[in-house]
């Protein structure tokens, strides 16, 4: 059987557009395409038109140079050619956008088949995986501009039972980012893993709860599947999941790793991601590996940020966990006194990368010979769940890696074992274990 796609319409679209040049159509982005090259073609028309560049012939060749396409100036010139006198018609672009719903409905369904034909399979994990893809493949771009909100509205909002909620009371909701700084080597991958892994299959992580098993997607770039898979295993060996659990992580996880997505095919390859595990969450593993940009530009920041990513958030409605790396180490001298938010800031680059993100957490060593670190939380602590060793509610906890030899996991610190004071990140280099120092 056919895959459903428009190639007529894609060809004329772009071939349309590049002769004129026309305006590119709203809604429509570079993952709506069926042939991969006409992909490329249009994430090159887009970043020209973001960057108040002409989109003709020769402009999109080299645009499509700089972003490695492997599409030749050749194929730009015969689709310029082919289509050099045709008048422009918004129903290609709307046909194009029909087309690829049909395709993920077409893939949903056979991905939905292949697990049901499992024994194993847990139908209530199918269930929302149904649920989850029909709501994305169906909700419609978010409007530009301002949005109205009547007062009406406002007063009748049940905050307790808002549907958009993904973890916490209000902490993240449906579209909402996070971001955890930390330092180089400290672990911030797999206490990533480790928050992945729960919330994939509704277990708290250090009290932080989701309302349902959440489907998630791990896209890191700097850890090899050796790394991933000691992590993985210790994360879920550290559970004691049972059968039914594993089924269910196997449903709703993914893991990518991904070296070449970086700059403007970035955010293509993050929608199409996402919008293929119908995920309620993406990690994204550091978020400079995939930027493209200098991170201490205050406009290079917010394009990329308000520009590029929060669209996508938008429209698809998943939560973005960026890990981020600290900035320059500072002295003991400068960091006195500073509180958990003031750490918000320590992360490289410019402080656009704090400010926007809804919340924003910090990892950093406590003094003390142990491998053991504070986690807080710098912007809305009270509404996420984080609880100390005690059970009870906290902005900022006390972790430490495993104290099994070996085994890369994270758990709360005992009292006693260190002092809440932190240390510098280039104190924190010198010590700990060495397996538990990579990403």
């Amino acid at each position: 059987m056919p895959i459903p796609s428009s190639i007529d319409a894609e060809r004329a679209l772009l071939g349309t557009l590049i002769v004129k040049p026309l305006p590119w159509p709203p809604g429509l982005l570079p993952s709506h395409f069926a042939d991969p090259s006409h992909s490329d073609i249009a994430a090159a028309i887009i970043g020209l038109h973001d960057a108040q560049t002409i989109a003709d012939e020769v402009s999109v060749c080299r645009a499509l140079a700089a972003n490695r396409s492997p599409v030749l100036p050749s194929a730009i010139n015969v689709l310029c050619r082919d289509h050099e006198f045709r008048t422009y018609s918004p129903a290609w672009a709307a046909d194009i956008i029909r087309t690829h719903k049909l395709r993920l409905i077409r893939d949903a369904g056979r991905r939905l088949v292949e697990a049901a034909d499992d024994p194993a399979s847990d139908p209530d994990a199918l269930l929302a995986f149904a649920e989850g893809t029909a709501k994305t493949i169906g909700r419609t771009k978010a409007k530009q501009g301002p949005q109205f909100m009547p007062l009406g509205e406002l007063d009748d909002f049940d905050r307790k039972a808002d549907p958009d909620i993904v973890l916490g009371n209000r902490w993240l909701c449906r579209g909402g980012s996070l971001l955890i700084v930390g330092q180089s080597g400290t672990g911030k991958s797999s206490l990533m893993m480790q928050a992945a892994v729960s919330w994939a299959v509704h277990r708290p992580f250090f009290g932080i709860e989701s309302k349902r098993p959440l489907r998630i997607v791990i896209l890191q770039a700097e850890n090899d599947k050796g790394d991933v898979a000691e992590a993985f295993q210790d994360c879920v060996h550290g559970m004691n999941l049972d059968q039914a659990q594993r089924n269910l992580l196997e449903s709703n996880l993914a893991i990518y790793r991904d070296t070449t997505s970086v700059g403007p095919a970035f955010p293509a390859v993050l929608k199409d991601i996402i919008t293929a595990h119908a995920a309620d969450i993406v990690f994204v593993d550091p978020l400079l590996s995939f930027a493209g940009i200098d991170v201490s530009d205050q406009e290079q920041a917010s394009r990329f940020l308000r520009h590029d990513l929060a669209p996508i958030l938008l429209d698809t409605g998943a939560v973005l966990v960026a890990m981020h790396h600290t900035g320059k180490p500072k002295s003991a001298a400068d960091k006195e006194g500073q509180t958990t938010a003031d750490l918000a800031y320590a992360g490289l680059g410019s402080s656009e990368f704090t400010n926007y993100f809804r919340e924003v957490a910090v990892l950093f060593r406590c003094q003390g010979d142990q491998p053991v670190y504070k986690f807080g939380l710098t912007k809305r602590r009270g509404r996420a769940g984080l609880k100390d060793t005690n059970g009870d509610f906290a902005g900022e906890i006390i972790i430490r890696h495993a104290r099994s030899p070996g085994v890369i996991r994270w758990e709360y610190a005992a009292e006693g074992e260190t002092t809440p004071a932190l240390q510098t990140p280039s104190q924190s280099s010198a010590k700990g274990s060495p397996r538990h120092r990579k990403e």
